[in-house]
């Protein structure tokens, strides 16, 4: 994920299969699967997954131990709840809907976009809001982005909009650009051509943040007094 004048670039996930590289025969699927729980910069930053592959092909004792490993993980990230929804076990299953109730914003969307069969519309709702008003940009933002572009109830919309004038104006941008997407005013979560009104948001001085605030209402047909 990259910065450019605060705009994100989405990065790709994929599952740590770097010990795979190994000879296959050399480590077993619990072997591999606990190197890939050692999370450096590259993993951080290209937001690569556990080994869930080893998960696939641990026996019955591996997965077992495996399985506390993630259960007595701390502190835990949404990789933790990726991987105990391949598990699916019913303490598996336990632990993730535990998660949502996690202070971490980044863990309870894991739990929206990995098992949202385990929890209900208003938790998956409240899940998506909670993340809007606490994370950061580099530390899932672009999650929130990915999982209110799938989902966005009236709620949700309600705090991108109050967003707007509480978030940091790199975090402004964005909601800007995502609200004219689900107004119908852009065609993308981030229309390009509309850039140069989007970082009008990239601003921490109040009076320019309520002008460019009911510009955007204006345009949008937004109650902007219902915010101000």
């Amino acid at each position: 994920m990259n910065n450019n004048n605060g705009i994100l670039k989405k990065g790709s996930e994929k599952s740590n299969d770097k010990s795979e590289q190994d000879n296959s025969g050399s480590i077993t699927p619990l072997q591999r699967f606990e190197a890939s729980m050692k999370i450096g910069f590259e993993e951080w930053h290209d937001g690569i997954g556990y080994n869930l592959e080893a998960i696939r092909l641990a026996s019955q004792a591996e997965l077992d131990s495996i399985e506390q490993l993630l259960i007595n993980h701390n502190p835990r990230d949404w990789r933790d709840i990726e991987a105990l929804a391949e598990i699916h076990t019913k303490c598996a299953r336990e632990t993730i809907k535990e998660a949502i109730k996690d202070p971490n914003p980044v863990v309870r969307l894991a739990v929206t976009r990995f098992a949202p069969q385990l929890i209900t519309d208003k938790e998956r709702t409240q899940s998506v809001i909670y993340a809007l008003q606490k994370v950061e940009i580099f530390n899932g933002f672009s999650k929130v982005l990915d999982e209110v572009e799938r989902y966005h109830p009236e709620e949700v919309k309600e705090a991108l909009i109050k967003g707007l004038l509480t978030r940091k104006g790199g975090i402004a941008v964005h909601f800007a650009a995502m609200l004219f997407y689900l107004f119908g005013a852009a065609k993308e979560s981030f229309d390009w051509k509309q850039r140069p009104f989007f970082l009008r948001f990239k601003t921490e001085d109040g009076e320019e943040r309520v002008e460019v605030f009911r510009e955007l209402c204006q345009k949008l047909k937004i109650d902007a007094e219902k915010y101000l």
